[in-house]
């Protein structure tokens, strides 16, 4: 088996707070859980979209070995979990398949490579609750803003596709969040909750519908949930994992809560669950 799994994380830095919101740290906790279950089922590596690392001209993969540095996040610099450090284990060989294999399905792939690379908070995050002893090297794509759904699927069917002709088993790891209503005023973290019922709402009904293993419904109401609970990048990353074969299951919804008003979910697909 290629693909042993596949996981919906958020990429809020709030998550690694020092003094956290209720929900924040229990959006943590399943994170870590998350990738511990994935680390269980036997990848060699995780294959990573995060939608914080976008792109308008066609798809980047990052080919540097060892990204390394400090980032700083634009929205969230003034806070303990503003500033993060990293240092990334890249496999090459996989993230170069995986471009060429893209090319011969027709996207445009570039590859990324060089010093002090801006490396999103999402990327980041992740990498810290999922595997923070770094104990698989990540392929990461860019999140194109012009591509459709259906397009990111095909990237993800690309990644799988040159992980199997390598002999890798993946998991992958989309990260991402659901409703994006950010509350817009600074709070204490114990004051964070959703301010629109509605997208609270579309949320939990989102979470139902994948609990319950339909994926199709969900990917059928993404424009209007995207419309209506201004969704994050219209709910894309779901398109990414689905292309990934992974989430053809019902869903394992670890935990739900919002962060600064926006909707956060960590969602895991693997067998047995």
């Amino acid at each position: 088996m290629t693909v042993v799994g596949a996981a919906l994380v958020p990429g809020m830095p709030h998550l690694l707070a020092a003094e956290p919101a209720p929900s924040w740290k229990l959006l943590a906790d399943a994170a870590r859980q998350a990738g511990q279950d994935l680390r269980a089922a036997g990848p060699d590596a995780f294959v990573v979209l995060s939608t914080q690392w976008f792109t308008v001209l066609g798809h980047q993969f990052q080919v540097d070995p060892n990204p390394r540095g400090g980032h700083v996040d634009e929205n969230w610099y003034a806070y303990d979990y503003g500033t993060l450090d990293y240092d990334l284990r890249v496999d090459v060989e996989l993230a170069e398949a995986w471009a060429c294999q893209a090319e011969d399905m027709g996207f445009q792939a570039r590859r990324t490579r060089y010093d002090g690379f801006p490396v999103d908070t999402g990327t980041v995050v992740a990498g810290k609750l999922v595997d923070p002893d770094r104990t698989r090297p990540i392929a990461l794509v860019s999140c194109n803003l012009y591509a459709a759904a259906a397009d990111l699927g095909r990237i993800a069917e690309s990644a799988a596709l040159a992980a199997g002709k390598l002999g890798r088993r993946v998991a992958f790891v989309a990260v991402s969040g659901l409703s994006s209503g950010l509350i817009q005023r600074w709070i204490e973290p114990a004051e964070d909750r959703f301010e629109d019922a509605g997208h609270d709402a579309w949320n939990r009904r989102v979470l139902d519908l994948l609990a319950a293993g339909r994926l199709e419904d969900v990917l059928a109401l993404r424009e209007q949930y995207a419309r209506e609970a201004q969704a994050d990048s219209q709910l894309r990353a779901l398109a990414f994992l689905a292309g990934s074969g992974a989430c053809d299951r019902p869903a394992r919804v670890l935990s739900y809560g919002p962060v600064w008003g926006t909707g956060a979910a960590v969602i895991t697909w693997l067998d047995g669950t």
